[in-house]
């Protein structure tokens, strides 16, 4: 068994396996990005980003603003107001992406090209400690999306199976209703006709935007991530493997410089995501407590609303965990790479005092985090925080619905 485990074609056919899904993995979040109406290239043109991000937040602070419309008439009803309260917050979040993507177009792309080309790099050089952590990023996005599918399907396909049914039993009179919870300023027809299928066209776009916008900005958060942690991470493993003094010298000069360069991407990446992470850290406490809540509360539930605040509470639980494990990885791999440097031949090698002085300098900081707007590092600390938020937030709406 140690023989096979050793065995370099098993090696090497590993290795192939994991650099083909890594090509799926950036193509796959690349589709994403573009079937979201986010991609930022420059294959495309500006103006065509512009069009399509445009749409994205009209579309969802229209429905916003609609779904605050309806929640004014239920103003006597905990319950509904926070069910609403958190569809809003979740229908925000497209919108909110978009827009920092079309604000930040510029330093999108110096991130991505930055990152692509020092990847490539660590690729070409060792392909196995590269994509030794691809599954701790990859499988998360797969998880995620489907989450974000079940759920938005679970608002899509009982109203969209109700209108089919009543066409082909030739139901009278015919009730259809909206996948999701709407008051507009005018009258909507809900016996069909070209007016209703309009507006329910309006809803697939939105929950359409719901789905792909959300996933690939999380999806693309992580990918960076994943990138900077595992550059990180060969540098680390390529200073501990050296044994030559001169060309540890030259490897050494070639890290701190590389080392520089991520810590500006982790700049760029911070100010690009902050006000999406910041939005996450504010809403997704109140919004898990408010599904907790609307839960606690209902004493007949079908086996929709069920599995509907299931896959809710998990999606938030679930995209909550992942921010702060990439953002974790990025810390941890940070703080790899200069104990990697301190326990390394450095002060044995022949480096001039400029490059000494860069070498402690690098040492002395502090190890990469990634924070929003400065309020909260994004880790795994950050989760726990967020739960305990949440629960706090729980114990007060019920002490306020006893009240009532």
């Amino acid at each position: 068994m140690d023989i096979k485990a050793n065995d370099p074609r098993n090696k090497q056919a590993t290795t192939n396996a994991s650099m083909i899904r890594y090509r799926v993995y950036s193509r796959r979040v690349r589709t994403m990005l573009y079937l979201g109406g986010v991609l930022q290239d420059r294959t495309h043109s500006a103006i065509r980003s512009y069009i399509t991000g445009s749409l994205v937040i009209l579309m969802c602070l229209s429905y916003c603003i609609f779904l605050m419309n309806l929640s004014r008439d239920h103003t006597d009803n905990l319950i509904l107001m926070v069910k609403y309260f958190g569809l809003m917050c979740s229908f925000i979040a497209p919108a909110l992406m978009s827009a920092c993507f079309l604000i930040k177009r510029e330093k999108l792309f110096e991130l991505h090209e930055t990152l692509n080309d020092l990847f490539e790099q660590e690729l070409s050089r060792d392909q196995e400690t590269a994509l030794a952590t691809l599954y701790a990023f990859d499988r998360p996005s797969y998880i995620v999306f489907f989450t974000v599918a079940s759920t938005v399907l679970l608002y899509v396909c009982p109203p969209l199976i109700s209108i089919i049914r009543q066409i082909v039993h030739h139901t009278e009179p015919r009730r259809y209703r909206l996948p999701f919870p709407a008051k507009f300023p005018w009258t909507v027809p809900i016996n069909g006709g070209f007016l209703f299928y309009l507006h329910f066209l309006y809803h697939l776009f939105v929950g359409w935007w719901m789905l792909f916008t959300i996933n690939s900005v999380d999806s693309l958060f992580g990918f960076y991530a994943f990138q900077i942690s595992s550059i990180l991470r060969t540098m680390s493993v390529k200073l501990a493997n050296l044994r030559s003094r001169e060309t540890f010298s030259e490897t050494l000069k070639t890290c701190v410089r590389m080392h520089r360069r991520l810590l500006r991407c982790s700049h760029m990446l911070e100010d690009i995501w902050q006000l999406i992470i910041l939005r996450m850290l504010l809403v997704n406490s109140i919004l898990i407590c408010a599904l907790i809540f609307e839960a606690s509360q209902f004493t007949d539930i079908t086996i929709n609303e069920v599995s509907l605040l299931i896959f809710y509470i998990a999606l938030k639980l679930l995209q909550t965990f992942m921010y702060a494990w990439y953002g974790s990885f990025i810390t941890s791999s940070s703080e790899h790479f200069c104990e990697g440097i301190y326990f390394s031949q450095w002060p044995d090698s022949s480096l001039d005092r400029h490059v000494r002085a860069n070498v402690i300098v690098t040492m002395m900081q502090k190890p990469i985090t990634i924070k929003a707007l400065k309020v909260s590092s994004v880790n795994v600390n950050m989760f726990t925080n967020i739960l305990n938020t949440a629960m706090s937030y729980f114990f007060l709406l019920q002490s306020l619905d006893k009240a009532g």
